[in-house]
């Protein structure tokens, strides 16, 4: 299993490992997207932000025009393929005071880096 830790609440940062995950996906690979620290603050506020306003400004625009998915199209495309399981860290919910209820419905659990770790044969850190 490959294991995508995802830190950064860099909106760009999220989609691709997002991206990376439905890659491995749709090639039969089984793949857990751990989020923490800022991207949990990111996808409980739902905001697109590559922090810049410049960066912000393309995106948003590529979204409306349909020549970029939306994390949500494009956290739905990788579990499509039924590989894709996204936890949340418990400690940096906690630490941000964020709770389950918080978290986007595509989100399937909350969990620990330990896991991660110990049961991903890979592991990126985005």
């Amino acid at each position: 299993m490959i294991s995508v830790v995802v830190h950064s609440g860099e909106w760009d940062r999220i989609y691709h490992a997002f991206s990376i995950a439905s890659t491995y996906s749709a090639i039969g690979r089984k793949v857990r997207v751990f989020i923490t620290y800022w991207a949990i603050d990111s996808i409980a506020k739902g905001r697109v932000d590559c922090g810049h306003p410049e960066k912000n400004r393309i995106i948003s625009k590529g979204i409306e025009e349909g020549k970029v998915k939306s994390l949500d199209e494009m956290i739905r495309l990788g579990k499509e393929f039924g590989n894709v399981e996204v936890i949340v860290c418990s400690g940096s919910m906690e630490l941000l005071g964020y709770s389950e209820e918080d978290m986007p419905e595509w989100v399937d659990r909350i969990g620990g880096l330990a896991e991660q770790l110990m049961e991903g044969e890979k592991v990126i850190f985005v």
